[in-house]
């Protein structure tokens, strides 16, 4: 009985400790990520970051290391997310000679690596969507509006990194790549489709690798 009450006790102690060590983590701040995206002039390292402050406050909530920045991975991702933009569609698989498949694409980026993954992800370039829905004011002037006639920017490179992190968080396929013990660098691109729902769609690729 005693050695009941020992074990039970150890176990609360152990849960108490990881709750302390999530509440300890915080976002870093991502100088400049709150300005709204312009798709004519898309900032791929701002957005990389801002999705890094995501992916590694997810990780570091588990008790995970930070996922180091990889240029090399961030150009693979980005040669994905065009071809995804291009054809308006969201695939892991290309038609892309060398990088059709993600195996392809990770190991083209010359990194000596031993695994890799990726998440993809398609978000309206305007903040309409996780919403109770959202009306169109103007659709030339791409003005769109919620139900009760407050006004729907674009995402900024935050809040589009949030979003598109908790989409992943919330899907067990995506959120394995996230929380992978093995992996220690990722990195993030993002493309626009003029011809997605509210004036075009992001297409976000991420790489992981380690």
């Amino acid at each position: 009985m005693q050695k009941a009450l020992r074990l039970a006790l150890g176990a609360v102690m152990t849960v108490a400790s990881l709750s302390t060590s999530a509440s300890a983590c915080t976002r870093g701040a991502v100088s400049g990520a709150n300005v709204a995206i312009d798709p004519a002039r898309l900032n791929q390292p701002l957005l990389d970051a801002a999705i890094a402050v995501e992916v590694n406050y997810q990780r570091c909530r588990k008790g995970l290391s930070p996922l180091a920045d990889a240029p090399a991975l961030r150009n693979a991702a980005l040669g994905h997310a065009k071809w995804m933009a291009r054809n308006s569609k969201l695939s892991h698989k290309s038609t892309r000679p060398g990088r059709a498949t993600v195996k392809a694409r990770i190991l083209a980026s010359g990194l000596k690596i031993r695994r890799g993954s990726e998440n993809i992800a398609r978000v309206a370039l305007y903040q309409v969507e996780g919403s109770t829905g959202y009306r169109i004011v103007n659709a030339s002037a791409c003005q769109f509006a919620t139900p009760a006639g407050k006004r729907i920017g674009r995402h900024s490179y935050a809040s589009l990194a949030r979003y598109t992190v908790t989409l992943w968080m919330n899907s067990p396929s995506h959120r394995v790549n996230i929380l992978g013990r093995k992996y220690n660098m990722a990195a993030t691109a993002v493309a626009h489709d003029p011809r997605g729902r509210a004036c075009g769609s992001l297409f976000i690729t991420q790489n992981f690798a380690g």
